[in-house]
């Protein structure tokens, strides 16, 4: 079988069960997959890929699915990762990539992480005369090769019963999710039920409950803790989300970021649906004129943001999102995990939620 012949570590470092450690075990596990695939018998024809792939993946990723798989593993056995548990990881982090190379490409990103995307790194790089079309088509079977390899290092993990059912769900909801998110831009504002199935999907299964669902059944969970799994990703994948899509429509002093990405792309995230229900007529109709324009200027996006601002949206969203972390805490208080475990999945829910505990109330 091909997973067999994927390059193992011989020993696991001891600061892996660390969240920095885990991070830099399995970048260290990419490294060593990518160097023999450069040196295997496709690596001349793979060159300019390889270097495209290197840069994308050393571009400063949170490493978030893979923490989520080493600590659904850890809940489960309270012992040190495994050499197969951080190749699995690896692989989940591989699948993560074809997501965003596809991703980039969907949504016509020019930059990830303060870099060019990989379809404009192709683009630039051969002097093609159609290098908008070499460069999309360059990048989409990268991503293609991606979701190949991260099949291979997720190989022993697809042996196990639970990990599998889980691994095959994770690959089928991602695409639905990717799917419902392109049906939900365009006219119109959406609701909220239609952004909360799209977080369901595309954040709450994917990003959480089916990498920790992996890993904990790699350590041989049984159904009550699969289930206990989902029971905290569920509420923290939703607030993971709502907090993304609060940042885009915030002033950069309330702490939000100034893209303005999912305005400018006329996404239908929840606080939008809130903020489209409760403005006036006059707002409304301005509100639909701007979201949507890509060539939103600045002064232009900050109108935006202030017409939402004042119905009172980005409260509201605030507020499901302290109730939903409340939940996950709740539920990871009392969930069959490991202690050690809990304390590193509420670091990670900070983590994945930054500066929410501090909100009045948390």
């Amino acid at each position: 079988m091909l997973h067999h012949a994927v390059p193992r570590p011989t020993t696991v470092p001891p600061e892996a069960c660390s969240l920095m450690g885990v991070r830099q075990a399995v970048n260290d596990a990419l490294d060593r997959f990518i160097d023999a695939k450069e040196h295997g018998p496709y690596g001349a024809c793979l060159s300019d890929p390889l270097r495209v792939l290197r840069d994308f993946l050393g571009a400063g990723g949170k490493r978030v699915r893979p923490l989520y798989l080493c600590t659904g593993w850890y809940a489960v056995s309270g012992a040190p990762l495994t050499a197969s548990v951080l190749q699995a990881a690896a692989g989940i982090e591989l699948f993560h990539t074809f997501a965003l190379l596809h991703d980039d490409v969907i949504d016509r990103s020019e930059a990830r992480h303060d870099r060019p995307t990989a379809h404009r790194q192709f683009a630039v790089s051969g002097g093609r005369r159609h290098e908008t079309w070499f460069g999309e088509s360059a990048a989409i079977l990268l991503g293609d090769l991606c979701e190949a390899w991260s099949a291979e290092l997720l190989g022993d993990a697809s042996d196990i019963g639970a990990a599998r059912t889980a691994l095959d769900a994770m690959r089928t909801e991602l695409i639905v999710g990717q799917y419902l998110d392109l049906c939900a831009s365009g006219e119109g504002f959406g609701t909220v039920a239609d952004a909360m199935q799209v977080i369901h999907f595309k954040t709450t299964k994917y990003t959480v409950e089916r990498p920790m669902q992996i890993g904990a059944a790699l350590a041989g969970a049984d159904g009550t803790v699969l289930e206990a799994c989902s029971a905290y990703a569920r509420p923290l994948g939703e607030a993971f989300q709502l907090l993304d899509d609060l940042e885009d429509v915030m002033e950069v002093a309330d702490g939000g970021t100034e893209s303005g990405t999912d305005l400018r792309e006329g996404k239908h995230t929840a606080v939008l649906a809130l903020a489209a229900a409760h403005c006036d007529t006059a707002s409304g109709a301005r509100l639909r004129q701007l979201v949507g324009d890509r060539d939103l200027d600045a002064e232009q996006l900050a109108e935006a943001r202030v017409i939402i601002a004042r119905t009172g949206a980005p409260q509201t969203v605030k507020e499901m999102i302290l109730d939903r972390r409340r939940q996950a805490m709740d539920i990871l208080e009392h969930a069959p995990f490991h202690p050690a475990a809990k304390d590193i999945l509420a670091r990670l829910t900070d983590l994945a939620i930054p500066q929410v505990a501090s909100w009045a109330g948390a």
